[in-house]
């Protein structure tokens, strides 16, 4: 192959890369097109405490049930994940936090990092709510009754649950990616 064909193949490479990626115009369109990195991270410390919190949940209720996952599929979604991240930082990852002993010391970096990445998601949901569209306010408080009624043993179920959360939530983001349009940031 000659110099050419090599650099025509190479422009061609690029050109097809740079046409096949949206053009993101805004914050909040960049947020959503980055978030797969995200949660890549996310899963990946999940692995990390995913054995601990489900071998210590012996409980059969669902708390992350159909009710949540339709919830997120709907034009009030993102004051859906809005409310069960406040949830999560406020209640769960607190508590797990709290839970951590000399024995599972180990587990902490990783929770701790789950907190950091739903805070800093939280946080970009919120000032990206009109790139969203939100509609309408979420009820959490039958998640909130839900996890209190399980008593000591909620933190293991909400933790152990964790993958389930970060599916809805993908869900709703890639729903939500390749959109071209410049809405105002709220």
């Amino acid at each position: 192959m000659n110099t050419i064909s090599v650099l025509l193949l190479l422009f061609l490479s690029v050109l097809d890369k740079v046409c096949s990626t949206p053009m993101c115009n805004n914050q909040c369109c960049r947020f959503v097109e980055r978030f797969p990195g995200r949660l890549r991270r996310l899963r990946e410390d999940y692995v990390q405490i995913r054995d601990f919190y489900e071998a210590n949940d012996d409980l059969d209720t669902a708390l992350l049930d159909q009710t949540i996952e339709d919830s997120f599929k709907t034009p009030f979604a993102c004051h859906a994940m809005n409310s069960v991240l406040d949830f999560y930082l406020g209640t769960v990852l607190p508590a797990a936090i709290a839970g951590v002993s000399d024995d599972t010391k180990e587990l902490k970096p990783y929770v701790e990092s789950i907190q950091i990445i739903f805070d800093e998601l939280k946080r970009d949901v919120t000032k990206c709510k009109k790139y969203f569209a939100c509609q309408k306010q979420f009820d959490v408080l039958k998640l909130n009754a839900t996890y209190n009624q399980l008593e000591n043993k909620g933190v293991y179920k909400a933790m152990g649950e964790l993958d389930v959360l970060f599916n809805y939530i993908e869900s709703y983001l890639a729903s939500k990616r390749h959109r071209n349009d410049d809405p105002v940031l709220s």
